[in-house]
């Protein structure tokens, strides 16, 4: 919009500018052309005249010109304004996004221009390393640093001005703390960056310091044993042992044998190492009776012929030879041995206890070991690369998976590269930009994902990129073309389940319908015969007809039971609920079995606790719970037996409780007996088609309530039904939760 308004500005200026000069033509152009008329008319058109127009015109044309190269001008000028504008703009933004990434690791970072002072990009390390913030007492190296970390970064930052020799140094501050200094030139510019130093840098620095002041011990150590050995005088000798008493504190020991072999200077180190008496040391013994004491005690290495050995170790005295060995000891121990025999006699011994950073280097190793086994164990491919993009780590089963030659992998190609091998079995740009870029993005821009790649050759790679905390990326590549396999199909098993099931159920509802308007027909005119309409029967007669009545209604209870739980498996079975009575329930389910009571000689015996009178639910649905449970209980019952059914409250639900002494069911067969078309007579006089309990079990649990069975063989069968009194909510429910039960 500014730009616009600019550019509307400069039409409008160059308008008012061009209307200025109209007016100026206006006014001067007549001049000549008025006095060219009237020489016209006059017949006096002569050269001084014709001169005059000339310059006029000439005049007037140069003025038009100039203002027009102007106006271009200006036009130019403010193109270049509006350029020089957007170039700012985008270079803030660059100084942006510089200080972000600046600022995303801890460092202190300084810049000297080809002329100017120098400055600091960035300062953002812990106050505890020691390092100053601003530019200027950064500068003063020996202020912040030890005396020879300050002197070797003063020098290498004198070759990298004088020079170009770019560093990398690892530092002492006076806190007692470990940087890395990293210095560099470019484009007429020097830079010094300074970063904590941490993990196994960290341990190689620790380690680098601890041989520094090894080896200034043993620079001390030898200084003084020259000196010594060069003064043999007595006086000499006491200064010398004065001198070698500051040594005690030194963890490496040594011990100073004179041209006599004899025992002349050692350090407390050295009594404790050899766990030796410090008096006995003080009588000066020779080095020959301190290594027999040393093997008698199982504290030297151990050699088939020690004699020999110990022979060809004294006998080096005076050779000016230096040996340097490793010894094992017995007890575990390993120690670094420098002999220094100089040719004017006498021996200087040092020994390092190594065994813990052998110890430390021997389980860095095993465990170095154990994760490359570990890798290459896995199935899942694994890639590790560097914040420079080039592969550090890698598996067997990466190389597998990609079908990459492992001797290829081994110069540590960069992401490009790979990815252009990968692209035979996968020729997608988008997955591998995407790839390429959690891999080489800035630290701030880095983020992990996860995707599928579905191959040429027909298999599914599970890909997961993961930023590391170190600037490297985590590429994982696993193959789930079985699992997905497997995936669909199931998928597709489930899908044929459920149409089968759902073909199931209307052929059964069509079925159960088909059959049920002939058996009304026949139970109809059964009860037709059976009137008085249709005359008199005979007792054989009538016999007949209420057998066929009986069978014809027990048919169709089994069809409504068959239709009934069709409906609840389509999920569209709705419960009539309101407050009814329950003996209203209980008398309709004993009414219907009055036929069957009096063919067993069954007695149905009802105890309704007082204080149950109502309860919220269908009315229907109840009386055909009950009706089932009853129906089970008196074919079950032997000739003479009563079934028992009580009702009373337990908290806020009912409890119907219906209880037979007839045969029981085994035990192994309880477990399904609310199982559908699970039918076994067990000494029961008839066989049912298994789907009055299958009934029961969803009735109840539609309205919310539990069904329980106990039995126990010879002894009969107890079976308590348990509904909530108030369950309008509930219903709704438990309606959901079987139909989710029912789907899964």
């Amino acid at each position: 919009m500014a730009k616009r308004q600019r550019k509307d500005e400069a039409r409008a200026e160059t308008a008012r500018l061009l209307l200025r000069l109209a007016a100026v033509a206006s006014v001067l152009l007549p001049l000549p052309l008025q006095a060219a008329s009237s020489a016209t008319h006059a017949g006096l058109l002569d050269a001084p005249t014709l001169l005059m127009l000339g310059i006029n015109v000439g005049v007037i044309a140069f003025a038009i010109a100039t203002a027009i190269g102007c106006l271009r001008a200006t036009e130019r000028a403010k193109e270049a304004s509006q350029r020089a504008a957007l170039e700012a703009e985008r270079l803030r933004a660059s100084e942006s996004l510089l200080d972000t990434v600046l600022s995303a690791e801890p460092q202190a970072m300084l810049i000297w221009p080809g002329s100017g002072n120098p400055r600091m990009l960035a300062a953002n390390l812990s106050p505890a390393l020691g390092v100053p913030s601003d530019a200027e007492p950064l500068l003063r190296f020996s202020d912040w640093l030890d005396e020879a970390s300050a002197a070797a970064l003063e020098n290498a930052m004198r070759n990298l001005s004088e020079r170009g020799e770019a560093f990398n140094l690892m530092l002492s501050t006076r806190a007692q703390k470990h940087i890395e200094a990293d210095g560099r030139t470019s484009g007429g510019m020097i830079s010094l960056k300074i970063r904590d130093l941490a993990g196994e840098r960290l341990d190689y620095a620790n380690l680098k310091e601890r041989h520094k002041q090894l080896d200034a011990e043993v620079a001390s150590l030898r200084g003084l044993l020259d000196a010594e050995a060069a003064t043999r005088s007595s006086a000499a000798r006491k200064t010398s042992e004065t001198s070698l008493r500051g040594f005690d504190r030194l963890a490496t020991a040594f011990a100073v044998f004179d041209a006599e072999q004899r025992l002349d200077n050692f350090n407390q180190a050295f009594v404790q190492l050899w766990q030796l008496d410090a008096d006995w040391l003080a009588g000066r013994p020779k080095d020959g009776e301190i290594l027999d004491r040393l093997r008698l005690a199982r504290r030297l290495p151990e050699k088939a012929d020690y004699q020999d050995w110990k022979r060809s170790w004294l006998s080096a005295y005076g050779s000016n030879t230096e040996v340097d060995e490793v010894w094992h000891l017995p007890d575990g121990r390993t120690l670094h041995v420098i002999a220094d025999r100089p040719a004017g006699g006498g021996v200087t011994y040092f020994y390092e206890d190594v065994s813990e950073r052998i110890a430390l280097e021997s389980r860095y190793n095993a465990l170095i070991d154990v994760q490359s086994e570990t890798l290459d164990m896995l199935r899942e491919g694994v890639a590790v690369f560097g914040p420079n993009g080039r592969l550090r780590l890698r598996n067997t089963a990466f190389a597998s998976i990609w079908r990459l030659n492992p001797l290829r992998l081994e110069s540590e190609p960069h992401i490009d590269e790979i990815v252009s091998w990968c692209r035979v079995l996968h020729d997608v740009p988008e997955e591998w930009e995407r790839v390429t870029a959690a891999v080489t993005a800035i630290a701030s821009e880095r983020g992990g994902y996860e995707s599928q790649l579905n191959r040429l050759d027909g298999s599914v790679i599970a890909c997961c990129a993961l930023p590391l905390p170190d600037g490297g990326t985590l590429l994982t590549f696993n193959d789930i073309s079985d699992a997905k396999r497997a995936e669909r199909a199931l998928i597709e098993r489930a899908e044929a389940l459920e149409e089968a099931d759902r073909i199931k159920t209307t052929f059964i509802q069509h079925v159960s319908y088909e059959l049920r308007t002939p058996l009304t027909n026949i139970i109809g005119f059964t009860e037709l015969l059976g009137s008085p309409f249709a005359g008199e029967l005979s007792g054989k007669q009538r016999e007949y007809l209420d057998d066929i009545s009986l069978s014809g209604r027990t048919l169709l209870a089994i069809i409504d039971d068959i239709l009934d739980l069709a409906t609840i498996d389509a999920g569209s079975f709705e419960l009539k609920t309101s407050t009814i009575k329950v003996r209203d329930v209980i008398d309709a389910a004993a009414h219907g079995l009055r036929e069957r009571l009096k063919q067993g000689s069954v007695e149905l015996q009802i105890s309704i606790a007082a204080d149950v009178d109502s309860l919220v639910a269908d009315g229907r649905r109840v009386t055909q719970i009950l009706y089932n449970l009853l129906s089970n209980a008196i074919g079950s019952s032997p000739q003479g037996e009563a079934v028992v059914l009580n009702c009373s409250r337990d908290h806020s639900r009912l409890a119907f409780t219906v209880e037979d002494k007839g045969c029981g069911i085994p035990t192994e067969y309880q477990p399904f007996v609310f199982d559908r078309f699970e039918s076994r007579t067990l000494g029961s006089r008839r066989r049912g088609a298994g789907l009055g309990l299958a009934l029961v079990k969803s009735l109840v649990e539609l309205h919310g309530g539990t069904v329980a069975l106990a039995s126990e063989p010879g002894r009969g069968t107890w079976v308590r039904v348990l509904l909530p009194l108030q369950q309008a909510e509930q219903r709704s429910l438990a309606e959901q939760s079987y139909r989710s039960s029912r789907a899964g």
